[in-house]
């Protein structure tokens, strides 16, 4: 009764702030389309229920919102919402959606090398390099956004590996559970950082073995913000000729590396498509304590932040800014937990080829991008999941900057640490389905160097 009389004096209210007064009444909320999945999953993404009452002009608003929450399900690949008249003073939310495909069993084909750019310049596309094996992935198991994955991988890194994921175990659907086991060998391992690039060293013999698990805790509140607990176990064996080549690659030159891992997340995301954002904003916080009992092998703490944000400026242009950073604070830092930047997208475009080892790091982003082509393709041929293809075209402009600083691994070999570096250019994005993303980029950095750098996922 409180929340119906609230509504009613704040709809009363934005009515007269607008100078109008329509408003209707929420008679039902229809769901379409949505064969597998269960309602309770998709209305959870709507702050919506019977008997609200709304104002006309804010229906725009609510439906996009809507929508994009549902679509960053990654369950649809169309979503549509919208209001329709049932009465004088009522209407019905209508949602509807084309499901996914949910079971895929794929062929692994994949880049070994930290990114594509590394191995086709600096790896000469060396075929070798390349991951092959098989990916099971059944997602929306039960119809609750659950998913289940198994990996078997050999060629330039062999992995075995399992993880199960469900968004909610409560009747609120606030709190899930994730999990993740994985065994990993290395034949051809990166020993050491030379001229600010991973050398590697191949072998017949395994060079390197890795046991990771996770348990994961979520909790999710209201629709943006979401905490993760995680502790993570980490059994490392490292091959003598490793130890020969680098003595830092463990501390104390010791063949086993074996810890456990606490993390504490917190995120607050609410981009319109968190595949390629153009509208909203992004808070990252982690803290990280490896190293959590007297025989653990490390003792690192590590804090983590990313803040972006993205601002449609109209229905065209766009722009985009991020910054982030860490800091890092430790009793010995081997060589296996020295990244910086370089890697995933705590990198700096233009220097794609280079990484930087070190402690503590920080970077700033900017983008400007314009929106040329937005359309959707039926072909007719292809299974319904995958017969329309939306095609978007973003050309861009683009400046970034960032400093890392190293008192453990600097040497005149490894000259980019501890100076300020800067990258910029401008380049070309396609945004498409399955929110698949690929960037193609020209830049020039502080070396005075051109580069033509791919990319096959979002740069924030």
């Amino acid at each position: 009764m409180l929340r119906f009389v609230f509504l009613m004096v704040w709809a009363f209210y934005c009515s007269l702030a607008w100078g109008q007064t329509d408003w209707f009444v929420l008679e039902d909320i229809v769901l379409q389309g949505n064969k597998k999945t269960k309602d309770f999953i998709i209305l959870r993404e709507i702050e919506l229920r019977k008997g609200d009452t709304l104002v006309e002009a804010q229906t725009f608003e609510i439906c996009e919102k809507i929508k994009n929450r549902i679509f960053n399900l990654n369950l649809f690949i169309e979503v549509e919402a919208s209001f329709e008249t049932s009465g004088e003073h009522s209407k019905v939310l209508f949602v509807k959606m084309k499901e996914r495909f949910f079971v895929f069993v794929a062929p692994i084909l994949e880049i070994g090398d930290r990114n594509f750019n590394e191995w086709f310049y600096d790896r000469n596309k060396d075929f070798s390099r390349l991951n092959y094996g098989i990916i099971f992935t059944k997602r929306n198991m039960r119809g609750r956004n659950e998913t289940l994955e198994l990996t078997a991988q050999t060629g330039f890194l062999q992995r075995y590996k399992f993880a199960y994921k469900i968004p909610y175990i409560d009747k609120k659907q606030i709190y899930g559970l994730h999990f993740y086991f994985a065994y990993t060998q290395f034949k051809n391992l990166a020993f050491q950082t030379e001229n600010n690039k991973l050398a590697y060293l191949k072998y017949d013999e395994n060079l390197r073995e890795r046991i990771t698990t996770n348990f994961k805790i979520r909790r999710r509140t209201g629709f943006y913000q979401w905490q993760n607990l995680e502790l993570h176990f980490t059994h490392n064996w490292v091959n003598d000729t490793i130890l020969l080549l680098n003595p830092n690659y463990h501390l104390r030159s010791q063949n086993i590396q074996k810890y456990f891992h606490l993390n504490y997340e917190y995120l607050y995301d609410d981009s319109d498509f968190f595949s390629y954002p153009l509208k909203g904003k992004k808070v990252l916080l982690r803290a990280s304590k490896y190293g959590l009992f007297p025989q653990d092998n490390l003792n690192l703490w590590s804090f983590y932040a990313t803040l972006q944000y993205h601002k449609n400026w109209n229905e065209y242009l766009f722009s985009s800014w991020a910054i982030g950073g860490r800091l890092l604070f430790h009793n010995g830092q081997p060589y296996t937990n020295a990244q910086a930047l370089g890697y995933g997208n705590d990198l700096i475009r233009g220097y794609q080829l280079y990484v930087i080892d070190g402690q503590h790091y920080a970077w700033f982003k900017t983008d400007f991008k314009c929106r040329i082509l937005n359309f959707k393709k039926d072909v007719k041929f292809l299974p319904s999941q995958l017969r329309t293809i939306p095609v978007s075209v973003f050309p861009k402009i683009f400046f970034d900057t960032g400093f890392v600083r190293d008192n453990v691994f600097f040497s005149e070999n490894n000259p980019l640490a501890n100076q300020m570096l800067w990258g910029m250019g401008a380049g070309i994005d396609l945004v498409t389905y399955y929110n698949s993303v690929f960037q193609l980029d020209f830049s020039y950095n502080r070396l005075k160097e051109l580069g033509i750098f791919f990319n096959f996922e979002t740069s924030f």
